[in-house]
């Protein structure tokens, strides 16, 4: 709930323990007899609660008085002295009217007496009532006053008797005066010392004790808290809050927001650090709490479900308190983010000198910066790679781990970093609730519609990673086994229709996140559980050999075959038997898709050919003799040879060469040269997937040399490649 920066109302409300005092004064009030004017300060500082105290007393007393007239009067709203004083009488007189219709004579009465004053163009000062009116009236304004009454002070003795007799309370409150000018506040007093001094009524004033005192210093010339002296009667300095009372209540407003946030969300020990080193320093009144919790409110309200609360509170506590640093923050993403391991001392260095650089900067030691320390913590909780240059203890907050801040969306994740600031997520991610429902609760089914509308969203990589981190959690909400296994199975069945271009020189090959993402789903598994998840993928038609050829390259790999490593038998997902049964399955699954053709109609079908030469080279062998059956398959085979990836000359360009040597393998380079040529003169070239056909077109043109701008020894630049595609459909 957003809360205004407004005073409670009623003593329902209280949560200073202060209602027992409003009590104990109304009822004072309530049975006191008063002959004469009764004036009481409240003194507190901006924020100590002043008028939340007040509205508790009015509030007592018309709980004990019922007949007692209560005027709140807001000196705000006038203009200038004169204004105030006549409008503080006509409030008054409509007060009395209001409350007591029958003294039809006092509020009358009062009533004439503003307009004495509404037609006087000076204002009296202590001493000098009598001697006040020292300018003619108008016309209109003399023939009123002298029809109902004589001067100022007559009027004033006539009220004065009314009230006697009318034997009424009449407790005015008048709150804020240390926000009026000078001049306004020498006139509230006047107003309360000799304008309306009357009988019976009581005056509760409330205002900062050293800003009254110098205005009152200043205008009179003389000494403030003697003339202060002479007006209140009973002065009560109003204590400020505790801060165990003002911290007790932001902590019950945070349960109030984040009721909704389950336990294993809540990172305890992190918020200790955070409020101790933070928010301490910085809640300090009711106000910061009303600041600072409408602001997270805001905030939460929109990111709850996509961001970690105690990452979002400690962001909020800088964008409230310091908001020149929030500013900034931002602009040090890569700085701030990940961590700040090196593998060589020199780099490491040379990254602990940025982030101090960067620090400084953000945290100036400067008059803008309300308490560098506690920033600088709390940046350091915050992002734990900037601990070392923030000067705090590693035993503050927590270290990082790309797995659990990823899973846990905290703001040094750099996934996540940017949907704390726009409050909208990032263009990669994905929603917290699609993610734990694919993971955890989807049938199969909507499970594959699922990740595949994240693929046409351009989110793969995104929901593989994520994947990936939930895998590997080692507490209750790991991926339970049968959901690891539906998951592998999905992937596996529709890897074939992922088209991820991942060039790059900083780039994760796309087929590496599909098998660290499999092989932490299947270490998830006892062994019988993960060799019936194999099996079942090996042997499942609608499983690519290509994607076949990704997770037995890997298993292969874990045990030593086909590389220069040693073997890593104890790392093994598979026991070495098991690994040549999958490889017989293998064998018989791509002889199959070649003789049926499905190869062909698949995205880079046939790149499972290099694992198959790899386990048997004779078939490899014989399968190349015979397997250019036609134009198109020989598109899909140069494709095949084809290698994809950038290059650095003014601009980074993305590139393409085909591996002449291994074209060689499948058939004579020329004869596939004059083949290619015919074949994309053809309508039925164009219909070939555009992959196949930036191939094709490569290897023409690497094949004729072409202008020495695009094409170099080694690759051709893709923009020629399509540039030349398109003049040939014109």
């Amino acid at each position: 709930m957003i809360n205004a920066d407004l005073p409670i109302t009623n003593s329902s409300e209280d949560i200073l323990n202060r209602g027992s005092f409003a009590r104990g004064l109304a009822q004072t009030i309530t049975k006191q007899s008063f002959p004469a004017s009764f004036t009481i300060g409240l003194y507190g500082a901006w924020g100590s609660g002043k008028t939340s105290l007040l509205n508790m007393i009015l509030e007592n007393i018309k709980n004990n008085d019922n007949t007692a007239v209560i005027l709140r009067f807001n000196p705000w709203l006038c203009a200038d002295p004169k204004q105030l004083i006549n409008q503080f009488f006509k409030q008054l007189a409509s007060a009395i009217k209001l409350n007591k219709p029958k003294s039809e004579k006092v509020w009358e009465l009062i009533d004439q007496y503003a307009d004495l004053f509404e037609a006087t163009s000076a204002i009296p000062y202590i001493g000098a009532f009598t001697a006040a009116i020292g300018e003619v009236l108008g016309k209109k304004a003399k023939d009123r006053v002298s029809q109902r009454s004589g001067d100022l002070q007559e009027s004033k003795d006539q009220i004065v008797k009314k009230l006697s007799e009318l034997d009424t309370k009449i407790v005015v409150s008048i709150d804020d005066i240390d926000r009026l000018s000078e001049n306004e506040i020498i006139a509230v007093f006047q107003l309360v010392k000799v304008l309306a001094d009357f009988p019976n009524t009581i005056y509760l004033l409330a205002f900062d004790y050293d800003v009254v005192i110098r205005a009152l210093s200043k205008v009179q010339q003389g000494d403030g808290k003697e003339y202060l002296e002479k007006i209140i009667q009973v002065p009560f300095e109003i204590p400020a809050p505790n801060l165990t009372s003002i911290h007790n209540t932001l902590f019950s407003k945070l349960e109030t927001i984040m009721s909704d946030v389950p336990e294993e969300r809540w990172a305890k020990t992190v918020w200790a650090d955070c409020y101790r080193y933070g928010f301490q320093k910085y809640i300090k009144s009711i106000r910061d709490v009303i600041r600072f919790t409408n602001v997270f409110t805001l905030k939460y309200e929109l990111l709850k479900d996509e961001t970690d609360p105690v990452d979002l509170l400690g962001l909020t506590l800088l964008q409230v308190f310091e908001p020149l640093i929030y500013s900034k923050i931002p602009h040090y993403k890569e700085l701030l983010c990940g961590t700040g391991n090196n593998y060589s001392y020199e780099r490491q260095k040379e990254d602990e000198e940025k982030i101090k650089k960067a620090l400084s900067i953000i945290v100036p030691k400067d008059d803008t910066v309300m308490d560098s320390e506690a920033a600088k913590t709390t940046l350091g909780i915050l992002f734990p790679r900037i601990k070392a240059a923030a000067g705090i203890s590693f035993s503050i907050g927590r270290n990082y781990s790309k797995r659990d801040f990823l899973i846990n969306k905290n703001i040094a994740a750099p996934e996540c970093f940017d949907r704390y600031f726009a409050l909208v997520l990032e263009n990669d991610a994905i929603p917290a609730a699609i993610i734990k429902d694919l993971i955890y609760e989807s049938i199969e089914s909507a499970f594959e519609e699922g990740i595949l509308q994240l693929y046409r969203a351009g989110k793969i990589v995104r929901f593989l990673e994520e994947t990936e981190a939930y895998a590997k959690r080692a507490d209750q909400k790991a991926v339970p086994v049968e959901r690891a296994a539906l998951i592998i199975r999905v992937l596996c069945r529709n890897w074939g229709k992922f088209e991820v271009d991942d060039r790059g020189m900083l780039g994760i090959p796309f087929n590496w996140r599909f098998q660290n993402c499999v092989n932490h789903l299947l270490k998830r598994m006892d062994l019988t559980s993960r060799l019936d998840c194999i099996n079942a993928v090996f042997h499942d038609e609608e499983v690519q050999p290509s994607t076949l050829a990704m997770l037995l390259s890997d298993f292969e790999k874990q045990h030593g075959r086909f590389t220069e490593s040693n073997s890593q038998e104890g790392d093994a997902l598979v026991p070495p038997d098991t690994l040549y049964e999958l490889e017989k399955v293998f064998k018989n699954r791509a002889v199959d898709a070649i003789e049926s053709g499905k190869v062909f109609n698949q995205y880079q079908g046939l790149n499972f050919l290099w694992l198959l030469g790899l386990i048997d080279s004779a078939l490899l062998a014989s399968i190349k003799k015979i397997i250019i059956k036609n134009d198109s398959i020989l598109a899909k085979v140069i494709n095949y040879c084809a290698s994809r990836g950038t290059a650095v000359t003014n601009t980074v360009i993305k590139t393409r060469y085909v591996n002449f040597e291994r074209v060689n393998e499948f058939i004579d380079v020329d004869e596939a040269y004059r083949r290619i040529c015919d074949y994309i003169k053809t309508e039925e070239f164009f219909l070939l997937p555009e992959d196949d056909q930036m191939s094709a077109m490569a290897f023409k043109l690497l094949k004729e040399g072409a202008d020495s701008e695009s094409v170099s020894e080694k690759f051709i630049s893709e923009e020629v490649i399509k540039k030349t595609l398109e003049l040939m459909r014109g």
